[in-house]
């Protein structure tokens, strides 16, 4: 089924997303919480988003999801596209769903206008303050990562370009010279995209 009144471009219609295959999700009144059992943290979701997360079997577009929803409450579903797509890059934000891209793993040039993506088949575990480990099953490799690697690629659960993870560390790591940022961002990301542990947003993101 077609919406008609869906824009052709650029839009959230066609954002593809699914729910986390390590995730496990319990109730308590009008809230639940999704427990991310790679990394063993808890996540709190209101009752609207535990709605959107239950139409989440398997890959649905927003507009997908926006027809079922639409269906169930009497809103035409061109008006539920924006806050539909919104309260899943939010879940997205914090790790809860993925969103569905084509990733390539080849170093693009330039660099600075690519948009980077964790690699959704690389399982993460936290090790409490000391960072964390990451395994990439298609490799069967392993990589140890620092507190400040944690926070990189936690904040790549979206797609995100260099700037955008420069400006993240920035503010969550006062003090630190922009310059070296930089380049260790740079330098991070290069070295995870070549061992297959992120991969670069193909398609619109």
């Amino acid at each position: 089924m077609t919406d008609s009144s869906c824009p052709r471009s650029p839009d959230p219609c066609h954002l593809r997303f699914r729910l986390r295959d390590d995730t496990a999700i319990e109730d308590f009144g009008d809230r639940s919480l999704v427990l991310l059992c790679d990394s063993l943290h808890l996540r709190e979701v209101n009752g609207r988003s535990k709605q959107l997360l239950e139409l989440l079997d398997g890959e649905r577009t927003v507009q997908d999801i926006a027809w079922a929803v639409a269906a169930g409450c009497g809103v035409p579903a061109r008006e539920m596209l924006a806050p539909i797509a919104e309260a899943l890059r939010e879940m997205e934000r914090h790790g809860i769903v993925r969103r569905v891209v084509d990733l390539k793993m080849e170093r693009p040039e330039p660099m600075n206008a690519a948009k980077f993506l964790v690699n959704p088949d690389v399982s993460f575990r936290q090790e409490d303050d000391d960072g964390g480990i990451l395994f990439n099953p298609d490799t069967d490799s392993i990589e140890v990562i620092n507190p400040v690697a944690v926070a990189i690629w936690t904040f790549l659960a979206a797609p995100r370009t260099q700037a955008e993870v420069v400006a993240h560390l920035c503010e969550v790591c006062e003090g630190t010279a922009r310059a070296q940022v930089e380049k260790d961002v740079d330098e991070f990301i290069g070295s995870l995209l070549k061992k297959g542990f992120i991969g670069v947003v193909e398609t619109s993101a």
